[in-house]
């Protein structure tokens, strides 16, 4: 069994340590962290930080190339290959905050990413189909 390591994203960007048996590293909990400050810069946009952050992460994955592994030091090296379809969907989300032209290129990639299935389908899935909300204009507040 592979031991999981993670961190998450402070409101200014920087990467924090999760407490417990966690190390340092990007990993599958600091995904939907761009889809929260994104979902939040889209419905009230009251915090430019949140447009440079989703630019940022953009940036990142755009320097990685398509088919890019999801967990990656604080320095950017890839530590993990597999490409997963829940950064797939919350890099497009992300898209809602962003302020440049690669945004459209994380769409189309949720809109052509099958539906997770496998071992990480729950948690993979939760992400892709709020993605599909999110992007589809569909996720409203009640």
């Amino acid at each position: 069994m592979k031991t999981r390591i993670s961190c998450y994203a402070n409101f200014d960007g920087s990467l924090v340590p999760r407490s417990g048996n966690y190390g340092t590293n990007f990993s599958y909990d600091a995904f939907r962290t761009a889809g929260n400050w994104s979902v939040d810069w889209s419905w009230w946009g009251k915090d430019p930080r949140q447009r440079e952050l989703s630019d940022k992460l953009q940036a990142f994955f755009e320097s990685k190339g398509t088919n890019c592994g999801c967990v990656f030091t604080l320095e950017g090296q890839q530590l993990e290959n597999r490409h997963a379809q829940g950064l797939v969907a919350v890099n497009a989300v992300a898209s809602l905050a962003a302020n440049n032209p690669r945004w459209k290129r994380y769409v189309e990639e949720l809109w052509n990413t099958p539906t997770p299935d496998g071992s990480e389908r729950y948690y993979e899935g939760l992400l892709y189909m709020m993605a599909l909300l999110h992007c589809g204009g569909k996720f409203r507040i009640w």
